[in-house]
């Protein structure tokens, strides 16, 4: 008899394990880590002071900023899954975080997709960052680009509540509300972004807008970029427009609290000094040479729409061969010229303090690179 309602106690305990986590067994998820390793041999010279100046420098993140990132999905049945992303930002030539005030600088999101599309809410990317590689043949990165370098866009956004829509004949809308937070009001440090990307064919045409507050809804920041690619059969040739009054021409600040969103969380993405309209315009070409050999140029040229005549011109080369799908080795060389009191530099996928000079104001700006870049 023991024996028997041991047995019995020992089939019962079983059958309601089954029970509880049958639904979690049906289920399919998922969870991939990935990440990025990107460090660069780096030259710049110009004029600082008055005089020549010249660094060389073991960089990080020339064309692509290293990151680690978590990934996930979870099918809940019926045509619904969450999804997330987790992604910290790094230096690999110290280790150090690329964001002192955060560990997921980059990504922190949770979203609910669907045949419908997918809301997300989190810590997320612009589409203006996602998108800008689209419109440039040096990916939006690099010393060599000139879009990248002139073009200073919000790159991602706190307590960001986006909706994607899916792709229909080849388009995709996404919409987006940053939460500011501010007690007593919902424009103070909110952030609103609306944008579409279209392919058809060997075309590809993005549109995004962005408008942001500072914490008073005093001050605000807009940003229009306009861009895409046209593929030709052997390469690309890339357009890119970006117009925008978070830069003040007179200096190399901005009204944006964190153009590459690495301030302080308790700083918000705007201040108090409203910028100058400025336009960039990019024109860039690539050319595959074989299949894991490729080589492109291209030039920008930023218009200050201010009295103060601050424009800035820069043109580029690139050259990238792909050891596997996994492994790129990238050189550049490019020469920017600054004009009236203007201070633009050279930088890269994601600046980093000791890689680059800002040259006195109206100094021309000579750089080259050669980079190692490793996906995983």
């Amino acid at each position: 008899m023991k024996f028997k309602l041991s047995g019995l106690l020992v089939v019962f305990t079983t059958g309601a394990a089954i029970a509880l986590y049958a639904p979690t067994s049906v289920a399919q998820s998922s969870i991939t880590m990935y990440g990025v390793l990107d460090m660069f041999g780096g030259y710049q010279n110009t004029k600082i002071g008055g005089k020549s100046t010249s660094m060389t420098v073991l960089g990080n993140n020339g064309e692509l900023t290293s990151r680690w990132g978590l990934r996930g999905h979870e099918d809940l049945g019926g045509g619904y899954q969450v999804n997330f992303a987790l992604e910290s930002g790094f230096d690999p030539g110290t280790g150090s975080l690329q964001n002192s005030y955060r560990f997921f600088d980059r990504q922190a999101w949770v979203g609910l997709g669907s045949g419908y599309g997918e809301i997300r809410f989190g810590r997320q990317n612009t589409p203006m960052f996602a998108w800008s590689g689209n419109m440039d043949a040096f990916s939006a990165a690099t010393y060599a680009s000139g879009y990248n370098d002139f073009a200073n866009w919000l790159a991602r956004v706190d307590n960001d509540i986006a909706y994607i829509s899916p792709k229909f004949a080849g388009t995709q809308v996404e919409l987006h509300y940053s939460v500011g937070g501010k007690p007593g009001t919902l424009a103070g440090n909110a952030v609103y972004q609306a944008a579409i990307q279209t392919s058809q064919g060997p075309v590809y045409f993005s549109a995004a807008y962005l408008n942001a507050a500072n914490a008073i809804a005093s001050t605000r920041v807009q940003e229009i970029m306009l861009g895409g690619n046209v593929d030709y059969g052997m390469g690309k040739i890339y357009l890119g427009y970006f117009r925008a009054n978070d830069i003040i021409s007179a200096t190399t600040g901005n009204a944006l609290s964190n153009p590459a969103g690495k301030y302080d969380p308790a700083v918000g993405p705007v201040g108090n000094s409203a910028g100058q309209w400025h336009s960039t315009y990019s024109l860039s070409a690539d050319y595959r040479v074989s299949p894991f050999f490729s080589v492109g140029v291209g030039a920008a040229y930023i218009k200050d729409s201010s009295s103060l005549d601050n424009d800035a011109a820069q043109w580029g080369a690139i050259a990238n061969y792909d050891l596997s799908k996994a492994t790129r080795i990238y050189g550049t060389i490019s020469e920017l010229k600054n004009y009236g009191t203007a201070q633009y530099k050279m930088t890269g996928a994601s600046i980093t303090t000791g890689t680059f000079l800002t040259p006195s104001a109206g100094q021309r700006e000579f750089g080259a690179q050669v980079g190692f870049r490793h996906l995983f």
